[in-house]
């Protein structure tokens, strides 16, 4: 999550993490569906956008479209057809599906979306090449069966194709494909998926870079569909993924080729998406059925096995000089009951009061949730609306940890919550400042998504919050499993200890020495420069 980036000499693509972060995008997906469609859920909770955000929840997620027959003189150069040829309408929107409130300002000039944005329609012949019914799907830029941009049959991909899009009076580039997923012989069932559309430019710093990548390797893509998981085929979003993590390698190893670097760093956001989608039911502990709990192990073994191709290209950049370190920022575990919601608790054990039409009655409230793990005393000379005493803020604390420790989930008659301490109390977990919560909690896995409100010791299931961290390369211990504990925030002091580096401002982690061959390098080479 860093753009616009501050690197003074280095270059970065992108760099908005999560999928739906979609500052540069030119749209998000579009699935196009008719007739006979349904989507592909995995059932049970899904995580709410607070812990998942890049799913998107709250936006529509198909585009409906309606197959008419084709009127005369309406079309020119229509295909061959053993079938009357018939068509179908399917409109872009610009900057469709994806968070308003990172859009990029560029598109944002304070007038309604849908003035600035221009949808841009293409056009889809639906005909019978043979004798077995309707079988493929022309894509034209206009009502002529010669004004072509692809032609496809159910589970082919088009080519790429450099298209332009009117957003706020000026025309945008932006890369496009189509795949046709589904098309009866009927034609009762079609479905085309349109991935992310991305444009050729204006994602990189320096500027220059989006252009080399633009010549030399070819069009890139931020989000391999993840919104769409559980509304599109698993298929369409494994292919695309594989797209997404072969061009981070090109792109990376271009770049690696083509430059003096000291560091290089690849993202991939691809197990957090499998953590809340997939790994949720795949462990016999959600009791889903067999077959979901077989789709989701599926799921997570693809993720990994793209994941795993692209390392592997990466680590090809490495000589016998070279550190390569794999990590994450936390783990997931399944899911087994449905996740507390702390608003309710906090309504129910009436801290929270609200209005006849739902919404927070500040005059009666005493507390609120905010974020992942954070409830603030609505406390008077503080908040805008406080009512609660100074004297009483205390005493107030006291009240709502006592609150979420008795708590009990009616359904399981359960205590879902693990902890609840005040905010000075929090310090121990690395939490302090004005930004923390009044009081601060967790919850037992069993009661929390894939990650976000439980601790991050936990195991629970096939699943766990532990971090990966695999390390090797100069300096590094070779075919060791670490016993101590590694945190995400003793990445970078190792890092920087291993190559001699200085330590970050406020650094909190520390080294991990066991990793390292020789934990006390530097007196080692000190003496050595001595002795010589």
């Amino acid at each position: 999550m860093s753009w616009p980036p501050t690197v003074k000499t280095g270059i970065q693509v992108e760099g908005t993490g999560p999928g739906v972060s979609n500052h540069h995008q030119v749209a998000g997906y579009h699935l196009f569906v008719a007739g006979k469609w349904a989507a592909r859920p995995i059932g049970g909770q899904r995580d709410p956008e607070t812990l998942d955000p890049s799913a998107l929840q709250n936006v529509p997620h198909i585009d409906p479209v309606t197959i008419e027959p084709v009127e005369n003189g309406k079309w020119d150069a229509l295909p061959d057809s053993t079938e009357p040829v018939r068509e179908v309408e399917l409109t872009i929107q610009p900057l469709a599906r994806g968070r308003e409130d990172v859009m990029p300002s560029v598109y944002s000039n304070g007038e309604a979306p849908d003035e600035t944005r221009i949808p841009k329609p293409f056009y889809g012949l639906i005909y019978a090449s043979g004798d077995n019914g309707y079988d493929r799907v022309r894509i034209c830029r206009s009502r002529s069966g010669d004004d072509s941009v692809a032609d496809l049959g159910p589970g082919e991909w088009s080519e790429w194709w450099l298209d332009t899009f009117e957003i706020e009076a000026a025309e945008v580039e932006g890369y496009v494909r189509m795949k046709l997923v589904t098309l009866t012989p009927t034609a009762d069932a079609f479905e085309l998926f349109v991935p992310q559309i991305w444009p050729r430019e204006g994602y990189t710093v320096p500027e220059t870079i989006a252009t080399t990548i633009d010549t030399e390797i070819g069009s890139f893509l931020q989000n391999p569909a993840r919104d769409a998981l559980g509304q599109m085929d698993d298929d369409t979003y494994f292919e695309l993924l594989d797209y997404h993590h072969q061009r981070l390698a090109d792109v990376a190893t271009h770049l690696a080729t083509n430059n003096d670097w000291d560091v290089l760093m690849v993202e991939s956001h691809a197990p957090d998406y499998a953590s809340h989608f997939f790994l949720s039911q795949a462990d016999e502990i959600s009791g889903a059925a067999p077959e979901t709990i077989h789709r989701c192990r599926e799921g997570l073994r693809r993720t990994y096995e793209s994941v795993d191709r692209m390392i592997g290209q990466l680590m090809e950049q490495a000589d016998e000089e070279t550190v390569i370190l794999v990590c994450s920022d936390h783990g997931g575990t399944p899911n087994q009951f449905r996740a507390v919601d702390i608003e309710e608790v906090l309504e129910e054990t009436g801290f929270i009061v609200k209005d006849g039409n739902g919404a927070i009655d500040w005059t009666k409230t005493r507390a609120v949730n905010v974020g992942l793990v954070h409830i603030f005393i609505n406390l008077a000379g503080r908040e805008p609306n406080g009512i609660v005493a100074p004297e009483d803020y205390e005493a107030t604390q006291r009240e709502l940890i006592a609150a979420l420790h008795t708590y009990k989930d009616e359904k399981t008659g359960r205590h879902p919550f693990t902890l609840a301490v005040t905010r000075a109390d929090a310090e121990m977990f690395n939490l302090h400042g004005d930004l923390v919560g009044d009081v601060v909690y967790a919850l037992r896995p069993e009661f929390d998504g894939a990650h976000g409100k439980q601790l991050p010791s936990v195991s629970f299931g096939i699943g766990g919050q532990h971090s990966t961290f695999i390390l090797s390369g100069a300096g590094v211990r070779q075919g060791v499993a670490l016993q101590r504990q590694v945190r995400v925030v003793d990445v970078a002091p190792t890092l920087c200890y291993l190559l001699g580096l200085p330590m970050p401002n406020n650094v909190e982690g520390g080294v991990v020495y066991e990793a390292l061959e020789d934990p006390n390098w530097h007196l080692t080479y000190l003496q050595s420069s001595v002795v010589s």
